[in-house]
């Protein structure tokens, strides 16, 4: 049985957002200079990754411990912000690449901010801020 073909039908929002944004990072990452490939393009991976699992690890506990694995992944959406934030600032990626990853981490915060929300039963949210100024990412 060819249960990859089945991926897109059974996953997570969530996570096929968070899978998009790992395959456009690995992307961005390959032609990263090779010392920073290997720190802050190891680091940004790592960190999406790490949000992927704690993602699914989440979705499958009761509703009453969701909340701790979701945080974490909120955390690290929060984290990659400032990572890719770091490449932009250092020109290892440019600003139209930037905006995408921007992009992904905005719909994947609103999509853990409304998750956490609902757990919380109409506490405050917790989807971050994403208002990106395109004009101060022009060059």
């Amino acid at each position: 049985m060819n249960n990859h073909k089945n991926f897109a039908s059974i996953e997570i929002p969530l996570v096929k957002k968070l899978y998009e944004l790992y395959k456009y990072a690995h992307k961005s990452v390959s032609v990263f200079p090779k010392h920073e490939r290997y720190s802050l393009g190891e680091k940004i991976e790592t960190n999406i990754l790490e949000a992927i699992e704690a993602v699914i690890f989440g979705n499958a506990q009761p509703k009453n411990f969701k909340d701790a694995y979701l945080l974490r992944a909120n955390a690290k959406v929060e984290v990659l912000k400032i990572l890719f934030r770091l490449a932009m600032d250092n020109e290892f990626i440019n600003s139209t690449q930037y905006l995408k990853t921007e992009e992904y981490l905005c719909e994947s915060g609103k999509m853990l901010g409304g998750w956490i929300k609902y757990l919380h039963s109409g506490a405050a949210g917790y989807a971050q801020n994403c208002n990106v100024d395109r004009k101060s990412m022009r060059k």
